[in-house]
């Protein structure tokens, strides 16, 4: 399955491949039944699904076979292709809550990616997301607790239309 196949592109995930999303081993796809080694495994379903590849999620094949979705948490947008895009053939993130998906000039964000405040003052917008005193969607000290990765993290998306970064708190 993997073997030669360019992976599928993400138009709402383009870091996907280098975020540690997909699991890497030996296996075979539950929708398609292709042995291969890079699976995805989260999909909200009544079915039982354990792992699907990338192609059959790009395709949209998962999602209408098992009748599921990909994300949740999802706010509407106008174009009913992009709701179904981000729904059922883009994969979602972790998160320590539901994977609020962000949207922005009536599109859907990328996700670009679990940032702290260390890397927001690296791309030097820190001072655009977070309030004057450090908050963050209501939660005080954000800016001073925010690590990558740690009991508070934060979620990053670019809207693909104005180049705005947006960030959403993720708390375990």
């Amino acid at each position: 399955m993997s073997g030669s196949r360019e992976l599928p592109h993400f138009r709402y995930h383009p870091n996907l491949y280098e975020l540690d999303i997909l699991e890497s081993f030996e296996g075979t796809c539950d929708c398609c039944g292709e042995a291969g080694n890079l699976f995805y495994q989260g999909m909200y379903t009544a079915e039982d699904v354990d792992y699907v590849c990338p192609w059959c999620i790009a395709s949209g094949r998962a999602a209408a076979r098992f009748h599921g979705e990909f994300n949740t948490g999802v706010p509407r947008v106008d174009d009913p292709e992009a709701t179904d895009e981000l729904l059922h053939r883009t994969p979602g993130y972790v998160s320590w809550q539901e994977g609020d998906w962000m949207a922005c000039c009536g599109d859907y964000c990328a996700y670009i990616g679990p940032v702290g405040t260390a890397e927001l003052e690296g791309m030097g917008i820190a001072d655009d997301l977070f309030e004057a005193d450090g908050s963050l969607d209501g939660w005080e000290g954000a800016r001073q607790e925010m690590v990558r990765n740690g009991w508070f993290t934060g979620q990053l998306f670019r809207c693909l239309h104005c180049g705005r970064y947006h960030l959403r708190a993720d708390v375990s």
